[in-house]
């Protein structure tokens, strides 16, 4: 819609020219008028063609930047999800080293209160710390 006036400026700007050579030249009325009438309706046909290629080029101008503004939040969002996954296997990975650091700690106190009191039961010891897979989980 916005360029409508094209096809109306350049039939009109040939026009214009057309006349003034007319003039120029001391063409006869007749003949002004029918080359004038011919000079607008080829312009208007060339200013329409004009028209269409410039909104046509205009049109895939802004879906070219669309769709490159997708492509550009997809791989914002893959790059974000790619961090948060690493962050959440860092604090696996963090959380799994404290427990085995734990477990490690539990077993040693375990071991020296055990040959300390070979005979002797110490109840200290919590077993329920540790789950059925043998991983510390607390006291």
């Amino acid at each position: 819609m916005k360029y409508r006036f094209i096809p109306a400026f350049i039939m009109l700007l040939a026009g214009l020219i057309t006349c003034l050579i007319g003039m120029v030249e001391k063409w006869p009325v007749v003949t002004n008028l029918i080359v004038l009438a011919i000079v607008l309706v080829v312009f208007y046909i060339i200013g329409q063609i004009a028209g269409q290629i410039i909104g046509r080029v205009q049109s895939e101008r802004k879906a070219m930047e669309e769709y490159e503004k997708k492509k550009r939040e997809e791989e914002e969002q893959r790059l974000r999800e790619e961090e948060e996954e690493r962050i959440q296997l860092e604090k696996e990975a963090a959380l799994a080293e404290e427990s085995e650091r734990r477990k490690k700690l539990a077993e040693d106190r375990l071991a020296a209160r055990n040959s300390r009191n070979s005979g002797d039961y110490d109840d200290s010891f919590d077993e329920d710390a540790f789950d059925e897979d043998g991983n510390y989980i607390g006291d």
